[in-house]
């Protein structure tokens, strides 16, 4: 059934829009939230939200700038549209497949039995939300070189509150609201909202599939999150201008102060917003530079690049010093034909890497 739907809804937008890529791109989409929507109370819908972040940043995002005025594009594509989708829409439906079809219980957890053991053990759920906030409060003041391992320590704090309102929504939920609002506010205060936004759609999620609330919670709340990217994305050029290259503090009155001043629907929804928002989410730009650079460059590396990424996944600093850090832009300015500076940190994507990684091993391949 859910198959006849995919399909009659790719025959519709087909037939309004004989651009099949396009037409492709938007049934993918319009698919995805349908699944969201209507079976996010029967499973946990992480992998269909994943795949739905990854259609939005390299599908519709991509036409829509494909469509734009060249002096609306901040990152223009550099290959053909058709060379562009005849790349990227198998690839992606290879991914959906790779996430899809190996079949597992992960996403259907039994908070019965969640509840069991989050009661019998409520009080080291308790300390180790407690200390994961704790470091969070500190871990902006602690020495670089233990920063990051305080980081991943501090993450402990959303296992725990989740697994406290997962036992006991009712009376537990303030652990979870407590720690989404700190990763929030630390994040408007930084002008770094990523992590604040991926946690708090991971946890409505959370939230949709142990409440299960009806249709209309679902999409109003679908709408309230979409508002709130855009308000982030109206103020986030402003803030980061007044703190990072102005006088003011990173504080509440100067987020205030922006969040006042865009505000307002006809900016939240206004032009400049809305391709900015646009441009943000477009990472395939990067693809599309990668594989122009590569058709130009033919600067294949065999399994260099494949070792690289082995190596700084599987082994520690201690064994493999040289290994990449994070943020590393060695290979973004080695493929991408793009160089970005020190105060940067811009990765390949999994397209792109995954591409170069291909034709490293095998050569170009026309598609």
């Amino acid at each position: 059934m859910k198959y006849f739907i995919a399909l009659f809804i790719f025959l519709v937008i087909y037939i309004l829009s004989p651009d099949i890529y396009a037409a492709c791109s938007i049934a993918v989409v319009v698919f995805l939230v349908y699944r969201i929507l209507m079976n996010s109370n029967r499973i946990f819908v992480f992998r269909e939200w994943t795949l739905l972040l990854y259609a939005i940043n390299y599908l519709i995002a991509t036409i829509i700038t494909y469509n734009l005025p060249e002096d609306k594009i901040t990152y223009g594509m550099k290959i053909p549209y058709e060379h562009y989708f005849s790349l990227a829409l198998p690839g992606f439906l290879f991914f959906a497949l790779g996430m899809l079809i190996i079949p597992t219980k992960v996403f259907l957890p039994d908070f019965k039995n969640v509840s069991k053991i989050s009661i019998l053990n409520e009080r080291f759920l308790l300390f180790i939300t407690f200390l994961g906030i704790g470091i969070r409060l500190i871990e902006s003041i602690l020495p670089e070189g233990v920063g990051f391992i305080f980081y991943l320590f501090g993450l402990i704090r959303f296992v725990g509150a989740f697994a406290l309102f997962a036992s006991n929504p009712r009376k537990n939920y303030p652990f979870a609201v407590i720690v989404i609002l700190l990763e929030l506010i630390f994040g408007f205060i930084a002008g770094m909202y990523h992590d604040a936004l991926m946690w708090l759609i991971f946890f409505l999620l959370f939230y949709l599939y142990s409440n299960k609330p009806n249709i209309t919670v679902k999409v109003f709340g679908a709408v309230i999150l979409i508002f709130f990217v855009l308000f982030v994305q109206a103020i986030k050029f402003t803030y980061r201008q007044e703190v990072w290259q102005g006088a003011k503090e990173a504080n509440f009155n100067t987020i205030s102060e922006v969040g006042e001043s865009k505000l307002e629907t006809d900016i939240l929804l206004g032009e400049d917003n809305l391709i900015s928002t646009l441009s943000r989410g477009n990472q395939a730009w990067i693809f599309a530079s990668t594989v122009d650079n590569m058709d130009q460059k033919k600067s294949f590396q065999g399994l260099t690049n494949v070792n690289k990424y082995l190596e700084s996944a599987l082994l520690p600093r201690f064994l493999a010093p040289n290994k990449l850090t994070s943020g590393n832009r060695e290979i973004f300015n080695d493929f991408s034909g793009h160089i970005i500076n020190e105060g940067t940190s811009m990765g390949l994507g999994i397209f792109a890497g995954s591409g170069i990684s291909i034709a490293s091993i095998f050569g170009p391949i026309d598609i």
